[in-house]
C-alpha cells in the first residue's frame, strides 16, 4: 500500500475501501464553529482560503458527521491504535462528551493536548487575548507501550498564511511528533478528513504509510501532488 489521498466523502468511500489495520488515526475534522478564513490578497487567494468547510456550520452536525465516519473506521482499527482528534475550546464540552463515549468500543479518552502555535494572527481584535492554541484529544485503544513520557503542550509554529494550501492546514512538524510517538516505521496512519494531506505527508516522511480521504477535489489533488514530490514542499 502506498501513501495517497482519495477524493470523496469518507462515509461513502470507506465501505468499499480495502485498508490494512489502522495503527494511528490522526485527523482534523470540522469542529462545528462555522470557520471561514479572512485571508486573501487577491481573488485567487480568496477562492482558495475563504472556502467554507463542509459540516462545520454547527457543532452537532459536525459531531454527527464524525460519528458516522467513526462507525466505519473503528472496525478497521488494529488491536492497538492511538487516536488524535483536533478541536477548539469553543466546542470542547460537546466534543469531549462525544469522545468520552467511545469507551464502549474499547477506546479510552486519555488526555487533552495543547498545540501552542505561536502568534495568533488576525482574529477578533475586540479582545485582549488572541487564540494561539488548539486542542488535540488523545485516545487509546489497546495497550501499546509508552516509549517515554513528555509534556502535553506542544510548541510548533503554525503554517504561515499565504503558504498554506488549506484554510486549517496543520504543520507537518507537529504531525510528525504525534505519529512518531504513537507508531513504528511501516505502520498505517489514516485520516478521513485529509484536507491538503499533511497527515499523509508526515506519515510518508517518517517511514509510515499514510492514507486519507478528502471531500474537496481540489484539496485532494494538492495533497497527492505533495505526496508525489516526496514532501519536498511540505509545511
Amino acid at each position: 500500500m502506498r501513501s495517497e489521498v482519495i477524493h470523496g466523502d469518507a462515509r461513502e468511500v470507506l465501505p468499499s475501501l480495502e485498508l490494512q489495520p489502522i495503527n494511528c488515526l490522526l485527523t482534523d475534522p470540522p469542529y462545528g464553529v462555522d470557520f471561514q478564513s479572512t485571508y486573501g490578497k487577491n481573488e485567487e487567494d480568496r477562492e482558495l482560503y475563504q472556502r467554507k468547510i463542509a459540516d462545520d456550520h454547527d457543532v452537532q452536525d459536525a459531531i454527527e458527521s464524525f460519528h458516522e465516519t467513526m462507525q466505519l473506521v473503528i472496525p478497521r482499527m488494529a488491536d492497538e491504535c492511538e487516536i488524535y482528534v483536533f478541536s477548539q475550546w469553543q466546542v470542547s464540552p460537546e466534543w469531549q462528551h462525544y469522545l468520552g463515549g467511545l469507551g464502549e468500543h474499547g477506546i479510552e479518552l486519555r488526555q487533552l493536548l495543547i498545540w501552542e502555535k505561536g502568534y495568533p494572527g488576525i482574529g477578533d481584535v475586540r479582545y485582549n487575548w488572541g487564540c494561539g492554541h488548539e486542542f488535540i484529544y488523545y485516545l487509546k485503544k489497546g495497550k501499546r507501550p509508552v516509549p517515554y513520557r513528555r509534556s502535553g503542550i506542544l510548541h510548533v509554529d503554525k503554517v504561515r498564511p499565504g503558504t498554506n494550501l488549506h484554510p486549517t492546514q496543520k504543520p507537518t512538524a507537529l504531525l510528525k511528533i504525534l505519529i512518531e510517538y504513537s507508531t513504528n516505521e511501516g505502520d498505517f496512519v489514516f485520516d478521513p478528513y485529509a484536507g491538503s494531506g499533511s497527515t499523509c505527508v508526515a506519515a510518508q516522511e517518517t517511514g509510515r504509510i499514510g492514507v486519507g480521504i478528502e471531500i474537496e477535489e481540489q484539496y485532494a489533488k494538492s495533497a497527492n501532488a505533495r505526496l508525489s514530490q516526496g514532501g519536498l514542499f511540505a509545511l
